[in-house]
């Protein structure tokens, strides 16, 4: 019999640690998609039809499914080799170049003349011209979900056996668009029996789950789980029941059941039956959490972490991943920040120049406008919080690029600055218009805007008739530069000489005194 947590477990689980990881060779099997989305804003109704008219600002291509799953485990440090198929077309040109990009081994996936590269295409408005409020106004599928013919499934056979030859694990991607079939399905994981390395699946909607007995694990969701078992998954009860059935009718090692809201309920054979309680989040999108639940447990299991402590970890990158708009990767750097309870929000909003990057390009799928100001901020006083929080007011999201200590004393003298940037950054951070911080190390912070590319760009008054850094990129991408209205009498320069004052004027009267 199955041990079983108890609520009281549940609700006070273990501590998560990130292990350290060696390198690990990773084979994904399954439907590669691309994802193409539209941007844009929403300002009319169509005259021609009752239907909104999207005006589009912003393309972008990425890899989805299969491909997402891989992309994450790139991010997560594996080197991954893709065992799948595209179409002879400029789609599966695309995602090609973008593998190869990414680093992801293509040696094995095929090129099939017969079929289409599968394409999801999403359009997204703003719902007014201010950018706000971004939702998926409509999808568009092309694809063939006809089977694999013969010819190409034997070749894809024999490609994924030379890949397995060096592989550590293999996950699977079952969205059943023809690829996997069980002649396919049967090679896969009779091969990674043998060579006695875990195998995952994310398994297709399907009432015959037969098709993968004798993988490692499989990590159906809610209703793939209701369809394969016949048992509704009202309560705990249930979900035990459903997954133990599936571990045992299908020889798995565990059984892992996404439940959305709910969490995740684990199964294991001979050993725990454990229930993950949902992370509490704004939920933005569940766009792409499953894929980040199969690549994030798998890639931990891979690596020699027990079912139960992988499976917390994924829940808590899913928990991530639906907070975002659209698919995106899972680093790291997110999980390590997400599982550390001492840092409070204001560290969290101080970034280095690779974190604000991938941050920024998540806020601008939102539809948000990005803020840029600089400056030394040395003793913060009431006129850096005027001008702060006039930039803030400017768009959605405001980045202040602070300087270095070196590049403070370029600035203003070997005796500046008067705090290092360590705790200017966190006096900053804690400052509620400030949505990011980053440091940077050049005198001028033309490098740093240019990989900001804000829409609006923020200096003082004091810059009027002077050339401000990044003023003709900004602007030649169509953003724009505002000047701050300054409060009158307030520098850090001059807070430092009335600090001397007051200093003097002390030593003065000690001095009488004595």
């Amino acid at each position: 019999m199955a041990r079983r947590r108890s609520a009281a477990d549940a609700s006070h689980p273990p501590a998560i640690e990130l292990p350290a990881l060696k390198p690990l060779r990773v084979i994904v099997v399954g439907e590669v998609i691309l994802d193409r989305y539209l941007w844009g804003d929403v300002a009319r109704i169509s005259p021609e039809a009752p239907i909104p008219v999207l005006r589009v600002q912003r393309r972008e291509e990425k890899p989805g499914n299969a491909g997402f799953v891989m992309a994450n485990l790139r991010a997560l440090g594996a080197e991954v080799s893709a065992v799948s198929v595209v179409g002879a077309d400029r789609n599966g040109r695309m995602l090609r170049e973008i593998f190869g990009d990414l680093g992801i081994g293509t040696r094995a996936m095929l090129t099939d003349p017969e079929r289409p590269t599968i394409v999801k295409e999403r359009m997204l408005g703003s719902v007014q011209s201010a950018n706000r409020a971004t939702q998926q106004l409509l999808r568009v599928d092309e694809e063939d979900p006809t089977p694999l013919r013969a010819a190409r499934e034997r070749e894809l056979i024999a490609n994924f056996r030379r890949e397995l030859r060096k592989a550590d694990g293999v996950l699977i991607s079952d969205i059943d668009k023809g690829l996997l079939t069980p002649s396919l399905l049967k090679a896969i994981i009779e091969g990674a029996r043998a060579r006695k390395i875990p195998l995952i699946v994310d398994p297709k909607r399907t009432e015959d789950f037969s098709i993968y007995r004798g993988a490692s694990v499989i990590t159906p969701n809610r209703y793939e789980t209701e369809v394969a078992s016949g048992i509704r998954l009202i309560d705990r009860d249930a979900w035990r029941k459903a997954a133990e059935l599936l571990v045992k009718k299908l020889n798995l090692d565990a059984c892992l059941i996404t439940l959305d809201r709910d969490g995740m309920y684990l199964a294991e054979r001979g050993g725990a039956d454990t229930y993950i309680a949902t992370m509490p989040r704004e939920v933005y999108d569940v766009t792409g959490a499953g894929d980040v639940v199969l690549s994030v447990f798998g890639m931990f299991t891979i690596a020699g972490l027990g079912y139960e402590s992988a499976a917390r970890i994924a829940n808590l990158a899913a928990s991530i991943e639906v907070t975002r708009l659209g698919t995106e990767v899972i680093t790291r750097d997110d999980l390590s920040r997400a599982l550390t309870p001492g840092r409070d929000r204001s560290e969290r909003k101080i970034l280095a120049a690779e974190e604000l990057t991938v941050a920024l390009d998540r806020e601008r799928r939102a539809g948000r406008k990005i803020v840029f100001t600089n400056g030394c901020f040395d003793l913060l006083h009431a006129g850096h919080i005027q001008m702060l929080a006039f930039a803030r007011a400017q768009g959605d999201v405001l980045v202040v690029g602070l300087n270095s200590d070196r590049s403070v004393r370029a600035l203003k003298g070997p005796n500046r600055p008067i705090y290092p940037a360590d705790e200017r950054s966190r006096i900053l951070a804690a400052l509620e218009a400030v949505t990011f911080v980053t440091i940077f190390d050049e005198t001028r912070a033309e490098r740093m805007i240019r990989r900001v590319k804000p829409d609006v760009l923020v200096k003082g008054e004091d810059w009027n008739g002077k050339r401000v850094d990044g003023q003709e990129f900004v602007e030649s991408r169509g953003g724009r530069v505002v000047l701050a209205p300054l409060l009158g009498g307030r520098s850090t320069s001059k807070t430092i000489e009335r600090l001397g004052r007051a200093a003097n004027g002390a030593a003065s009267t000690n001095g009488a005194a004595r």
